[in-house]
């Protein structure tokens, strides 16, 4: 951590969350080329200057947001119930009903994921891509250690499957957001569990479906 970052997680969390909270509503209203650091400051209370002290640069505060915003959604997501829970399939339907919970909660996590993934900017882009392609392993050890992972077939990759589900919201995304629609997380979150369905179906062995 760089010593200006040290100098930001060493204030008060309540202060830091203002300032989070300022940029996920900056950052999720507008894209990363049009989203104003002076408007960030000036939502958060401090001055331009001060957030620059804290962070070097736009693209530094921007990334370390959406870390800090993920980190957020994990918590609200995995909860004593989910150590409980050994199927896959039954973690990831829970996974999703949660996360849509906590999307209705806190719709402006959901713009600023939404616009972070599928509307990047050049300037974030490689970063955004390093941080998805890492984000995906992590998950699998840090949330999933506790799946019965010989449930799925002998033939069947499960981080194969893991990735399949990654693939297919981010295909729902893409379509809607290419067609200018209307993002609705009740309406993902319904075709996400059919996709369990299907998955489940596909690659189990047949004694536990």
């Amino acid at each position: 951590m760089s010593g200006r970052l040290e100098h930001f997680e060493n204030l008060p969390e309540g202060r830091r969350r203002i300032v989070v909270d300022a940029a996920i509503e900056v950052f999720g209203d507008k894209d990363y080329a049009h989203a104003s650091t002076a408007d960030i400051a000036r939502r958060a209370g401090v001055s331009k200057s001060q957030l620059f002290f804290y962070f070097r640069n736009k693209k530094g505060l921007y990334l370390y947001v959406l870390t800090a915003v993920t980190r957020r959604v994990a918590e609200a997501v995995v909860d004593e119930r989910w150590y409980q829970i050994d199927d896959f399939f039954e973690v990831m339907r829970y996974a999703a009903t949660r996360k849509a919970s906590f999307a209705g909660l806190s719709p402006r996590v959901m713009n600023f994921f939404v616009r972070a993934f599928y509307l990047g900017h050049r300037d974030v882009s490689g970063p955004l891509d390093a941080f998805m392609t890492d984000a995906v392993p992590a998950m699998v050890r840090t949330y999933l250690g506790h799946v019965r992972w010989d449930r799925f077939r002998e033939d069947v990759d499960p981080m194969r499957v893991v990735r399949m589900l990654v693939w297919c919201g981010d295909g729902y995304l893409h379509e809607r957001l290419r067609g200018g629609g209307e993002f609705d997380m009740d309406v993902m979150l319904s075709e996400f569990l059919v996709w369990l369905d299907w998955l489940k179906r596909a690659t189990y062995k047949e004694e536990y479906l």
